[in-house]
């Protein structure tokens, strides 16, 4: 990893990108990092804060001290709020009103920018439904009045601003700027995308790819595995879908030449992008282990119902990811019911769901899962 400076001024990008960092919105990470790219007489920015005026306006500040006029395209990672709320407004920077430069974006996420509200109201029940999959929770304990008015639901309400389907262009359907390619990747949210500029050699993620640490104390450079996030992905369909996109991204670093892979959180450019891969598939078969010889090594365990958070003891990420971790290994069990090798059940009143070990499976798992060849790339664009 490289702070974002050094990794332009390394690799000849000064002048043609630009990370403007503006705050996210959420209480972490705290800010987004928007990518500025001029090239070949096109200006597009890749994501956008939340639709909260002062982040608008700290936004188009942004964009206006870099001479920006106008956008010819905005990017969106994912429809999150930190990164795809504000579309609507800052697509017209520069422009007559009713005016937008093309909103690009996988179309599973879309409706968060077309019906923000009803779509808010929907995923506020979905998290608290699978924070209770997970045994954080009961989600019978809770009224319709405590979700709605949840403190940190509450605050992040009004983080989309309404914007016509007519104003999307979906990547997933052929749309992209020119001179750009986007790459699925599933598993965070259902609308994750990976965009690639292959004349400069640079990648924008999302959150698919997080870095961590202090630009001064290199010892705290991280990478960080996202939460797996519910919307169409219930049960085991985040965390398979996750390790497919480890799978595809490790193709895809290996076959072009990726020179520097822009964060969206954090101060740092992923200079070696094949290391992300190689931490997430050790992070993934770490926590698979930690089921067979951590949880299971107690011979007690394997004839007991459990629930996904009864494993955080066992996985060192789980303290500073109280909430990330137990979305990961929740899919994970849920994956080995899939297979049959545990029994899954669902209480109909509190929603927590509990497992029980109906056959040990095989400790290597995991690491075929994540070795299945991929046998083609579906480059976008």
């Amino acid at each position: 990893m490289l702070p974002f400076a050094d990794a332009f001024r390394e690799l000849g990008l000064l002048g043609r990108l630009d990370v403007l960092p503006v705050p996210s919105g959420y209480p972490s990470p705290k800010h987004v990092n928007l990518v500025l790219r001029r090239h070949a007489g096109q200006t597009t920015l890749f994501e956008c804060g939340p639709a909260r005026p002062d982040v608008v306006e700290e936004t188009r500040r942004a964009l206006e001290a870099h001479g920006v006029r106008r956008l010819d395209a905005l990017c969106l990672t994912h429809c999150h709020g930190d990164h795809a709320g504000s579309a609507g407004l800052v697509a017209g920077h520069g422009r007559p009103a009713g005016e937008r430069a093309p909103i690009y974006l996988h179309s599973a996420g879309y409706r968060f920018l077309t019906h923000p509200e009803a779509a808010f109201l929907n995923e506020t029940y979905e998290i608290f439904q699978t924070r209770a999959h997970w045994g954080l929770h009961e989600y019978n304990a809770f009224s319709d009045e405590q979700m709605l008015n949840n403190a940190l639901r509450k605050r992040f309400s009004g983080y989309f601003a309404k914007t016509p389907k007519r104003a999307l262009s979906f990547v997933d359907r052929g749309a992209l700027p020119p001179g750009i390619l986007a790459l699925a990747t599933p598993g965070h949210s259902l609308d994750c995308v990976l965009y690639y500029d292959p004349e400069l050699g640079v990648a924008v993620p999302g959150d698919t790819i997080i870095c961590t640490g202090l630009v001064d104390k290199p010892e705290t450079l991280a990478y960080v595995i996202p939460i797996f996030t519910v919307a169409g992905q219930a049960y085991s369909a985040a965390y398979e879908r996750f390790l497919d996109s480890i799978r595809v991204l490790r193709r895809f670093f290996e076959t072009h030449e990726v020179r520097a892979v822009l964060a969206p959180h954090g101060k740092f450019a992923v200079t070696r992008p094949l290391e992300w891969v190689s931490f997430a598939e050790a992070y993934f078969q770490g926590i698979y282990r930690a089921l067979l010889e951590g949880f299971f090594g107690e011979p007690a365990r394997r004839a007991e119902p459990f629930r996904a958070c009864d494993l955080n003891a066992f996985i060192p990420s789980a303290g500073s990811h109280p909430i990330s971790t137990p979305s990961h290994t929740f899919g994970m069990l849920c994956t080995l019911a899939d297979e049959g090798y545990l029994s899954l059940e669902e209480h109909p009143r509190t929603r927590q769901i509990t497992f029980r070990l109906e056959e040990m499976p095989p400790a290597d798992y995991v690491e075929r899962r994540l070795a299945e060849p991929v046998e083609r790339l579906a480059l976008l664009g």
